[in-house]
């Protein structure tokens, strides 16, 4: 049975179609890179939930999948025409054996793991349950998005490539911010070395310690977003990788959440949108008539824990109906914001 919190949220404003107010375009969720470029990001939820939001945040107790309502965006998401990733795998790397080894005690992570990379790597390998999607099945947390693999087969796997921790950090000073492009250098130069293989099939997630500051342009990490997911070229390769903070802070955190249970709502965010819409070569997927992507469709609302592993994530926006995608033909709940 899924948990219910309680949890009093600061707001901004919404309009009634759902199109952030305050915002040129009307969506938070696009914010622009060093370079000028497109890069999706998750805000904090207090900006983007209205004061007397009818939805809650955490889903309520239920026996079986729920379709909710999607809070953002405009109705389907519509295929753009750019590949979806097809077998995609992810690759966790710590900027220290700090934000790594982050324990329990420091409230980093749910007490049943020793570390955040331990809760990090068991939800990684949990994530996708490696099953074709089916109505039945109750641990469809990231197989839902199968019905949008209609360029590229969407696998039913998530392969783990494990974590990199990067012990020449160790005991050094961390550096008050860094910007996108030098996470992008930072990850081209683990490339470069040879620790880290560079592969358009893999997403590279960057967990970030306690006091980074990630800028992009006037934006900031813990101040307009709490994790985005991107794509750079190296090598003839696109580059996938998602920026995770850490989440400590107020504006992205919520009562009763350690900081794990946080990266695992924003981590199960990026790695969909990632899979859904990567933005090869410029070239995108999936997403709706305002630009808002799957997982922005569904942010901060109805957040529940799966039923493999209890890891706390929120849910996936599925168009609904009956589709022949990812290799075989399957009808998906919708449209609206799932939770199996």
């Amino acid at each position: 049975m899924r948990r219910l919190f309680a949890i009093a949220v600061a707001v901004g404003a919404v309009s009634a179609s759902g199109a952030l107010l305050g915002e040129e375009g009307g969506n938070r969720f696009l914010h622009h890179g060093d370079r000028g470029e497109t890069i999706h990001v998750l805000p904090p939820a207090a900006a983007v939930r209205t004061a007397h939001d009818p939805d809650p945040l955490f889903a309520p107790p239920a026996s079986g999948a729920t379709v909710y309502r999607a809070s953002y965006g405009s109705r389907r998401l519509l295929d753009h025409g750019g590949l979806e990733m097809s077998n995609a795998g992810f690759w966790a790397v710590y900027w220290n054996s700090a934000i790594a080894g982050s324990s329990a005690t420091s409230n980093s992570t749910s007490t049943h793991y020793a570390d955040l990379q331990s809760q990090m790597s068991a939800f990684i390998a949990s994530f996708a349950d490696n099953k074709n999607y089916s109505s039945a099945d109750k641990r469809a947390d990231y197989t839902i998005i199968q019905q949008y693999g209609t360029h590229a087969p969407i696998a039913n796997s998530l392969a783990s490539f494990g974590a990199f921790v990067d012990t020449q950090h160790d005991g050094q000073t961390t550096p008050s911010s860094i910007s996108d492009t030098g996470l992008q250098s930072y990850l081209a130069s683990l490339f470069n070395s040879g620790v880290l293989t560079p592969s358009s099939n893999i997403i590279y997630g960057m967990y970030l310690p306690d006091g980074l500051t990630v800028t992009m342009g006037a934006d900031a990490s813990c101040s307009t977003f709490c994790g985005y997911h991107s794509v750079f070229s190296y090598g003839g390769l696109q580059i996938k990788y998602a920026v995770f903070p850490f989440l400590n802070c107020a504006a992205c955190s919520l009562s009763g959440l350690t900081v794990g249970d946080m990266l695992t709502i924003v981590t199960s965010h990026e790695i969909r949108e990632a899979v859904t819409d990567p933005g090869d070569f410029g070239q995108y997927a999936w997403y709706d008539a305002s630009g808002y992507e799957a997982d922005d469709k569904c942010a901060w609302h109805n957040l529940y824990q799966m039923s493999n592993g209890r890891f706390w994530v929120q849910p996936e926006f599925s168009n609904g109906g009956t589709v022949t995608a990812s290799g075989f033909r399957a009808t998906y709940p919708g449209s609206g914001c799932i939770v199996p």
